[in-house]
């Protein structure tokens, strides 16, 4: 978001620009654009559900729903959203056509919790650093 009225929905049309460009320009041998909203739920809350900011977080949700319906009609762009708080997101975006696939990417078990312990501390053992049995 920015703090100038009309800049945040400027960014979002931004982000397609140059996709759009390319795909006029090259049709189907235009390549693929991936769009990663990392915490789109900060951006994209439940209209109305906003009391500060003055409905900005409304006109960008908005805003992006109008440029992911647009979509379809380009066949160079994946999108992306990502986020801890699905429930806190507008669900027009959830709809079919729009960010229709969702996947959830639950906690590690004990085994991976194990596996990402190690490869992050893998240097420390190396250099002596921690001990073997941690």
């Amino acid at each position: 978001l920015d703090k100038y009225v009309g800049e945040s929905e400027a960014n979002v049309r931004k982000l397609f620009a140059e996709a759009d460009e390319e795909e006029k320009r090259l049709g189907p041998n235009s390549g693929l654009h991936i769009i990663i909203f990392d915490e789109i739920d900060a951006i994209c809350k439940a209209r109305g559900s906003s009391q500060s900011s003055a409905g900005v977080s409304d006109t960008v949700v908005n805003q992006l729903l109008s440029k992911i319906d647009g979509v379809d009609q380009l066949n160079n762009i994946l999108i992306i959203g990502m986020t801890n708080r699905r429930d806190m997101i507008d669900e027009a975006l959830l709809r079919p056509g729009r960010l229709e696939v969702q996947i959830e990417i639950g906690l590690p078990d004990e085994t991976g919790r194990q596996q990402i312990l190690n490869i992050h501390t893998n240097r420390l053992r190396e250099h002596n650093k921690l001990s073997s049995d941690v």
